[in-house]
């Protein structure tokens, strides 16, 4: 009798075609799941920065619309315009260091303070009356390192962010612009929030409150022929040089978020806005929010 062989199973060769099959459909279901979840990625990212904006929005809105409160009008709000190269910065008045004790009674705005120092052009620091370090009368000295001040004689006005505070000698950043002459008679100076951008970074009183704000514009309306209302030329105003800012009625803000990382298959960059240029292509995705704010406190 013969023997006969097992011929039953694979052949080496259908056994290499079967890896090969599996091997295309395994690499083609790894593509195709890091393809989703890259979109996912950039989605959720794309997500957060809308959502940053927005709630960063709503907190800049809140101190503007508190602009000016209990303090002369002048000096409600104020802001240095970047041009068309850089970011601007923005300053208000700081509600926050009036005392609820003292206002409830108060039938007028409180004074500024006094400056006893000569300051021009290029200027960091300012010397204000020792007396009048403390605005509304509470007993606790008004300005303090980190937040902001507002400087003005009612021609000339500067906004910045207080670094040192020595006595009653402040250094603040960014120095009053070259060429700037203020008369000592008459410059006078309140407590600020102040708003700015460094790099992509937005900080409030030298606080950073988002790593992925990367540009913030500001535009005045100003009631130049005082009838109460913004029409024509005084919207909008972007440089307050020469401005009485006793006449700003409202401002309009507008933050540009962009996402932590760039989508290389995508071709995006900062669009202008107010008077900034756009900017070039780097491949980040952005959102946008605008507001306008009525400064009640101005009138």
């Amino acid at each position: 009798m013969d023997a006969r062989r097992n011929t039953s199973g694979y052949s080496l060769i259908e056994l290499m075609i079967s890896l090969a099959i599996m091997a295309i459909v395994g690499s083609q279901l790894l593509l195709s799941f890091s393809a989703q979840h890259r979109t996912y990625v950039q989605q959720d990212q794309l997500s957060r920065t809308q959502q940053d904006v927005r709630v960063l929005m709503d907190v800049v809105l809140e101190d503007l619309r508190m602009a000016g409160f209990m303090v002369p009008q002048e000096f409600g709000v104020d802001s240095i315009d970047g041009g068309a190269n850089a970011a601007d910065l923005l300053c208000m008045s700081d509600p926050a260091i009036i005392a609820p004790a003292e206002y409830a009674g108060a039938t007028e705005r409180f004074d500024a303070a006094d400056v006893t120092s000569n300051l021009g052009g290029d200027d960091t620091t300012v010397s204000l009356s020792a007396s009048e370090m403390d605005i509304d009368g509470d007993g606790n000295d008004d300005f303090a390192i980190g937040s902001g001040i507002l400087i003005g004689d009612g021609t000339e006005h500067h906004c910045a962010r207080i670094t040192d505070l020595t006595g009653n000698t402040i250094t603040f950043a960014p120095a009053t612009p070259s060429g700037a002459s203020y008369s000592l008679l008459s410059t006078r100076a309140v407590p600020a929030v102040t708003y700015e951008i460094a790099t992509t970074t937005l900080l409030r009183n030298g606080l950073v409150l988002s790593n992925f704000i990367e540009d913030m514009q500001v535009e005045f309306g100003v009631d130049a022929d005082n009838n109460g209302a913004i029409e024509g030329a005084e919207f909008p105003i972007h440089d307050l040089a020469g401005v009485d800012r006793s006449r700003i009625l409202m401002a309009r803000v507008t933050l540009t978020s962009r996402t932590a990382q760039p989508d290389l298959t995508f071709t995006g960059s900062r669009a202008a806005a107010a008077n900034r240029n756009a900017g070039t292509n780097d491949n980040f995705k952005r959102r946008r929010a605008t507001a306008d704010a009525v400064l009640r406190n101005m009138r």
